[in-house]
């Protein structure tokens, strides 16, 4: 008998919960923010868009994003009106990603987000400290791909470096160097970036391979520029370039004239990690 009173007692309840459920569903459906939702949602919506993949290379997507009713629902009713800025949205990943090509490599960030990288390869005894005034004084973020000796020799540097939201990624001819898994380890496990890159001016199976099983990108950069980059950067600009440059006395003059003439075209200037992130 004590077993029926128990199961009634739980399918009451359950009964209860339902129908308090249904309830507060009915009573939120005819709420006017509620309403008002239902009826702009569309607006805020946007679809995914697909990598784009040619032979060995590949342009990353753009997630789309679709609003989340509830989450948007229960965020402006805590302040009791419509305002489309609290939007909660859930997001779309391509079709055909970066992350499911990871075999490719990336040829720059995709065009519609019109964001502009600047990478920067540090060779063992390069000094940086000119560099890295200009663009924290411009308040923009870079990308350095840096050697292991020069890495080892400027740990506190690079923590600075991290920390002012700068990736850093391992400079190397070849990434089946056991250097590449202690400086990528290290890297991943004092850095929020959540991806690790490699860096190729030719293509080379074996390092994409390599990378590849490491869980890194591999990039090949729109334009490697040094003995003149500000005009290299005139002729060849466009939308997700990956502006990659030795570190040199040149670049250091011409960088600040060099980034101001990006942001005059509209472009963003982000670290890598931004530029490719779909």
């Amino acid at each position: 008998m004590k077993i029926f009173q128990i199961l009634g007692l739980i399918s009451l309840a359950l009964f209860s919960f339902f129908i308090t459920e249904k309830t507060a569903t009915v009573v939120s459906n005819m709420d006017e923010i509620m309403i008002e939702i239902k009826n702009k949602k569309d607006e805020f919506k946007s679809d995914a868009i697909d990598a784009v993949i040619d032979g060995d290379t590949i342009i990353p997507g753009i997630s789309g994003k679709e609003v989340n009713i509830k989450k948007s629902y229960k965020n402006m009713k805590s302040i009791g009106y419509y305002n489309d800025e609290l939007y909660i949205y859930d997001y779309i990943l391509p079709n055909i990603s970066i992350s499911d090509n990871m075999d490719k490599y990336i040829l720059k960030g995709n065009p519609k987000k019109r964001m502009i990288s600047l990478i920067f390869t540090v060779k063992e005894n390069d000094v940086i400290e000119d560099i890295l005034k200009i663009i924290d004084n411009y308040n923009i973020k870079a990308t350095f791909f840096v050697e292991p000796t020069w890495f080892t020799n400027n740990n506190n540097l690079v923590e600075i470096m991290i920390k002012n939201g700068h990736n850093i990624s391992t400079l190397l001819d070849d990434y089946n160097d056991s250097n590449f898994d202690w400086i990528d380890m290290v890297i991943k496990k004092i850095d929020k970036q959540r991806n690790g890159f490699c860096y190729i001016t030719t293509f080379n199976k074996n390092n994409i391979d390599i990378c590849k099983i490491k869980g890194n990108y591999t990039i090949m950069p729109t334009l490697i520029s040094n003995t003149t980059p500000l005009l290299d950067v005139k002729n060849k600009l466009e939308s997700g370039s990956l502006l990659s440059f030795n570190i040199s006395s040149k670049v250091v003059k011409e960088l600040s004239t060099i980034i101001i003439y990006i942001k005059s075209k509209g472009y963003k200037l982000v670290n890598l990690e931004e530029n490719i992130l779909e």
